[in-house]
């Protein structure tokens, strides 16, 4: 037993040393010794900017005192089943330019070493994806500049600019030449397009791209009936269908008289053209009455000076009884001019008790209002919607000046079916505020969600004063926010008042600028220079954009 142990032990030491010989001759065998490795160059690097991309990569492991020349490919394709471009180099590092590639396309590049009179070429080295971003002569697309079959799109005035190529979602390109004279006015206007289409539009200079923007015409108009300046739109209102469109080709329109009611239906008012400057209604009030009732108000320029109106919108329940109770649709003003009410732009007060008067969403975008609530003086907010339930009031796009003693009042309290959310977006408001009202909201203890973004607040009072506090709204649940924005001269009084408080708003990434503007400013051009060109929430710019076209 003892002489099979001996001899057991004696052939595991003698293992135990041939794992250990092998293991040593596996250590030595790590070193790579295959060609295509040891002159493989490694670790790509690429800095992309608009029309070049640099590539560097690291030498292979095996090149000092040696000599290398390199093969670089692109490919759209990962696994180089076609190859794009290809160019060589003498040292670790090379630069593509967009006359070699194409901008706003994703590639990759690989890289080998290649063979010599001592070596074999290499294995590739592949990088993950880049892009040129390309050129960005293109500017913002105007809201009013895109119609149902036509489109005017601006640039940078460049010398060579030549063409305009515009892809549909679904169809062919088409070519647009651009002149010289076209490439130095920095716009174009482009027609025969197709109504509720996307495009993606592309500039270039010969076959260089220089910009790309995308934007959707508006969807197709059947209009119920067509006027022509001299018509009775009064008529046409009070005959109107419910969901009917009436369409005003350019000229002047008049409903002076309070005869004219939009009763129990949704209706369109719509100009032809969708260019408020050449349509024009004189009103004296746009009375909306009875549940049901609702108007789209789009492209037209609203004047209620020869009229004297009081009120541009107002609810009523029934001409018989002004606050019998009413559920309103809706209420949209887009692409319009609204000027020259003495009291109010939207009262929805009438109501005899609270929730009498209910509504489901307030819309304003692409407008411009003034001269609405007596220089400030008035009794009525701008949105005097006290007593009113609302879902949403949405501001967006949008110019008011000297369009009422506060913004937006809703302070009537009751327990609503929801919480009504005020979002104000993107718009210029100034030489506002006065009658000793809050600024910009009273909501009293009512719950409220308010926000303010990418805006700006300029020149309160317009006359007499204001609460020192420009938000009142207390309500449990209540999110109260300002946001990207920038207001200034914002005070409790013409002289010797103290600087507007906002509560218990949340306040971010606001400025304080003051842009020279006074309470009698009406044009709101931000420098080219201003930072406010910049400070908004994605980098562009803050209040109405177009003042910063």
């Amino acid at each position: 037993m003892k002489r099979i142990i001996n001899q057991l032990g004696l052939k595991l030491i003698i293992l135990s040393l041939m794992v250990a010989v092998v293991s040593s001759c596996k250590k030595e065998d790590d070193a790579p010794t295959d060609p295509a490795r040891i002159f493989k160059p490694s670790d790509i690097k690429i800095t992309s900017g608009e029309t070049s991309a640099k590539l560097t990569w690291t030498t292979p492991l095996m090149s000092t005192g040696k000599t290398f020349k390199y093969s670089i490919d692109f490919s759209t394709d990962s696994l180089f089943a076609t190859v794009n471009y290809s160019t060589t180099a003498d040292t670790a590092g090379v630069t593509v330019t967009e006359d070699n590639l194409a901008v706003r396309t994703k590639y990759y590049a690989r890289v080998k070493a290649n063979a010599t009179e001592s070596q074999p070429e290499s294995k590739y080295v592949r990088s993950s994806a880049f892009q040129l971003t390309g050129i960005q002569l293109f500017l913002l697309i105007r809201d009013n500049e895109i119609k149902e079959n036509s489109i005017t799109l601006r640039y940078t005035p460049t010398v060579g600019l030549t063409s305009i190529v515009l892809t549909p979602a679904t169809g062919a390109a088409t070519t647009t030449t651009l002149s010289a004279g076209d490439a130095s006015a920095g716009l174009k206007a482009i027609t025969g397009l197709t109504a509720g289409t996307k495009y993606t539009a592309e500039l270039f200079a010969g076959t260089k791209s220089k910009g790309i923007t995308t934007f959707t015409t508006l969807a197709p108009t059947t209009y119920t009936v067509k006027l022509n300046p001299g018509d009775d739109l009064a008529a046409a209102i009070t005959s109107a269908a419910n969901g009917a469109i009436i369409g005003l080709n350019p000229g002047t329109y008049n409903i002076t008289a309070l005869s004219t009611f939009i009763t129990q239906k949704t209706i369109t008012i719509k100009s032809t053209s969708g260019n408020p400057t050449d349509t024009k209604v004189n009103f004296k009030e746009i009375d909306l009455e009875g549940t049901g009732a609702g108007v789209t108000l789009s492209g037209i320029e609203f004047d209620g000076t020869s009229a004297a109106a009081l009120y541009f919108i107002n609810f009523i329940g029934t001409q018989a009884s002004n606050g019998a109770a009413a559920t309103f649709t809706n209420v949209v003003v887009d692409n319009c001019i609204a000027h020259g009410a003495t009291t109010a732009f939207l009262r929805g007060d009438r109501g005899t008790a609270a929730r009498d008067f209910k509504i489901t969403g307030i819309t304003v975008n692409n407008s411009i209002v003034y001269d609405m609530g007596a220089n400030g003086s008035s009794a009525y907010y701008t949105f005097h919607v006290n007593k009113m339930q609302f879902n949403t009031l949405t501001v967006s796009k949008s110019t008011f000046y000297n369009a009422g003693p506060g913004l937006v009042t809703a302070s009537t309290t009751y327990t609503g079916d929801v919480i009504p959310t005020v979002s104000i977006t993107n718009s210029t408001f100034n030489g506002f505020g006065g009658n000793a009202k809050y600024a910009l909201l009273d909501a009293n203890t009512n719950p409220i969600n308010f926000t303010i973004q990418n805006s700006i607040l300029a020149n309160t009072p317009k006359s007499g004063t204001v609460n020192a506090a420009a938000i009142r709204g207390t309500g449990a649940g209540s999110t109260l926010r300002i946001s990207n924005s920038n207001y200034f001269n914002l005070f409790s009084a013409l002289t010797g008042g103290t600087a507007l408080t906002f509560g218990t708003a949340t306040l971010a990434s606001n400025q304080n600028i003051n842009t020279g503007w006074t309470a009698t400013t009406t044009d709101f051009t931000l420098p080219a220079a201003s930072p406010l060109r910049s400070a908004g929430s994605t980098g562009g710019p803050i209040g109405d954009p177009r003042w910063a076209y």
